[in-house]
């Protein structure tokens, strides 16, 4: 796998300061973190704030292969949360500049069905950003014009294959959302 650090403007996170880190995940989900200027999710913005930016091309993401893009149909929450907490944890590691104690992730489409998913499964975020994504998969469904793409990530249709659509659900993890202060 592969990510992006951005380090933030200005000296912050020199001479052994930290800073608070931007975790970005992209939509898609096959997607990718590039080298552009982005209207969502820009890591500069970020860091002109004084934010350290982690960006990680996580299972699904487009550039390595077809075999690795397709590998996120159906497994929504497995290896890309997978991929992305590991892939988080490398960049803690090497940057010590990076405040693993205030961290805020933030995510669209896909990646706001990763926050949601994200908050049901760990508590390791101050603060998480949902931009238009997917609570719950199942009446998901029910409110897109673009069927097409449910039923390929999902393996059908949520009356015929239910367990696609209940597999990696952050509704059913709702029961474990916490909140904690900044």
């Amino acid at each position: 796998m592969h990510g992006f650090v951005v380090k933030p403007a200005g000296s912050a996170g020199t001479g052994g300061g930290k800073v608070p880190v931007a975790f970005l995940i992209h939509g898609g989900p096959q997607g990718s973190f590039g080298d552009h200027f982005h209207y969502r999710w820009n890591p500069e913005v970020y860091a002109g704030h004084g934010f350290g930016v982690v960006m990680i091309d996580f299972h699904g993401s487009t550039g390595y292969g077809q075999a690795f893009t397709d590998a996120i149909s159906g497994d929504w929450g497995g290896a890309p949360f997978d991929d992305l907490m590991m892939g988080l944890d490398a960049a803690l590691a090497s940057y010590t500049w990076l405040d693993k104690t205030r961290m805020a992730a933030l995510g669209a489409s896909y990646g706001g069905y990763m926050i949601n998913w994200i908050n049901g499964k760990t508590d390791r975020f101050k603060a998480l950003v949902c931009h238009d994504g997917n609570l719950d998969e199942r009446m998901a469904y029910f409110d897109t014009e673009e069927l097409w793409f449910p039923e390929w990530e999902h393996g059908g249709v949520p009356w015929d294959k239910p367990e696609g659509y209940t597999k990696h659900n952050p509704v059913d993890l709702v029961k474990n959302w916490k909140t904690r202060p900044w």
